[in-house]
């Protein structure tokens, strides 16, 4: 599988960062620098580590716990290369689908395409039950009330208007089957979803829980959580 690596500037950053920390460091001496260079160093660490490995183990762990049936409709939301719709596919046999959806922006993962999607796809032999095309989060391309489950990845949060957030939530509930399930992995917003979902009063059993070390993108206070869902029945 091609992996997407998330928000490829910022670990530039911390990269750079930490390369003149340490000449920094050395130049001058100084106890200061030597520790500013470690922490750098650190925060670079802990990002590569969960943009390259811990997210696969949260996704992993998360699509697991959902106990699917193997016939669901379903629909990824940002999915970029595939990481979690790849993992739902899993355990999918048809008419069981998952569609994912994206606008493909390279800033927010590296080199993400539709072709780089739909070339894990094939190469994961999925192509019988999983799909991608091109759509926005704030405006889903789908009917009300077309999917059992709904889920988004390390996405949602590239939105940086809190209203706009709130609108992907919305279309996100309004393509969601009554008595479907939500599932949100995303950096920090964890609880602002939580509010945003108990505020319209159509879910229950919403649940918002820390990922831990796997979802540090840089320390403890760039942490991922996992958000858990059910739609109330009609």
């Amino acid at each position: 599988m091609k992996k997407g690596f998330d928000a490829p500037f910022g670990i530039l950053g911390l990269l750079v960062g930490t390369v003149f920390m340490f000449i920094g460091a050395f130049n001058a001496q100084s106890l200061f620098f030597w520790i500013a260079a470690f922490l750098m160093l650190f925060f670079s660490f802990t990002y590569f580590h969960t943009t390259w490995y811990g997210k696969y183990k949260i996704v992993k762990k998360a699509i697991r716990e959902l106990q699917l049936k193997g016939d669901e409709q379903a629909l990824d939301i940002g999915t970029g290369h595939g990481l979690v719709l790849l993992e739902i596919a899993k355990y999918l046999k048809a008419p069981g689908k998952v569609i994912g959806i994206d606008i493909w922006s390279s800033k927010d993962q590296f080199q993400n395409s539709q072709a780089a999607a739909e070339q894990n796809i094939a190469q994961a032999g999925a192509s019988d039950v999983a799909a991608v095309q091109t759509g926005n989060m704030l405006e889903l391309p789908f009917p009300d009330n077309s999917f059992d489950l709904v889920t988004s990845s390390l996405a949602i949060h590239n939105v940086k208007n809190k209203k706009e957030r709130e609108q992907a939530l919305a279309e996100a509930n309004r393509v969601l089957k009554p008595g479907g399930q939500l599932l949100i992995v995303d950096l920090i917003f964890g609880p602002e979803y939580q509010k945003t979902l108990a505020a319209t009063n159509q879910f229950e059993n919403i649940n918002v829980k820390s990922v831990g070390y796997d979802g540090w993108c840089g320390g403890p206070w760039m942490t991922t959580t996992k958000l858990t869902a059910t739609k109330k029945a009609q």
